[in-house]
């Protein structure tokens, strides 16, 4: 099944972790969230909302018991205009940072690539995939702790292997963001033109 759409309204507050950051951000019930594919830019601060809805698609049940308590039920969205749980919501999800259990490996990512592929029987192959996200030959042999700042490339290229649709970036400032201008602008363009649905927060 494709996913076209996500909309989904929320209350409470979540402790969201990167490896740049670490916030509370909290999640407004007067406030919601509409994602459709393609790129879906959330500017704002770090505690603005916009990342907690972010984490909350992505890592809802990777949460603590205690996260979970933050945020105040139902703990559902509206995908396609059907009522999912955020468990459901989450397995065609991934959160574009070493947090995520996918990601937190000394596995190189050509070895997760094919991990994904055969897992999901996907008819391409690792280089398909590695020439698909323009990722440099070397670095694809490489964990993700050596690919340098094609790390969200890498990170994208993975969880399309393993038939991940919903792509959520940990709040990023504008420096960061500009830091990975040229690899992150491809790496849109890439996710976009395979009509994936991307919610990237960032600081104004």
């Amino acid at each position: 099944m494709k996913i076209k759409n996500i909309n989904l309204t929320n209350n409470g507050y979540i402790y969201c972790k990167s490896c740049f950051y670490s916030c509370q951000d909290g999640l407004r019930e007067d406030i919601t969230y509409q994602f459709s594919m393609g790129i879906n830019k959330l500017v704002g601060e770090i505690d603005s909302g916009n990342w907690a809805v972010s984490y909350l698609i992505s890592m809802y049940p990777h949460f603590s018991s205690l996260e979970k308590g933050l945020v105040f039920l139902p703990h559902e969205a509206l995908v396609n205009d059907e009522i999912w749980y955020l468990n459901k919501l989450s397995k065609y999800s991934c959160y574009l940072d070493k947090q995520y259990p996918l990601f937190n490996t000394k596995k190189t990512v050509r070895k997760l690539v094919s991990k994904g592929i055969k897992k999901y029987g996907m008819k391409k192959t690792p280089e398909d995939i590695r020439d698909m996200f323009h990722i440099h030959p070397e670095r694809f042999e490489r964990p993700l702790s050596g690919v340098g700042n094609e790390r969200f490339k890498a990170m994208a290229a993975i969880g399309f292997s393993h038939g991940k649709q919903v792509f959520c970036f940990p709040w990023l400032s504008k420096m960061r963001f500009d830091y990975y201008h040229g690899n992150m602008t491809d790496l849109l363009s890439v996710l976009e033109s395979l009509q994936k649905i991307v919610i990237l927060p960032v600081g104004k």
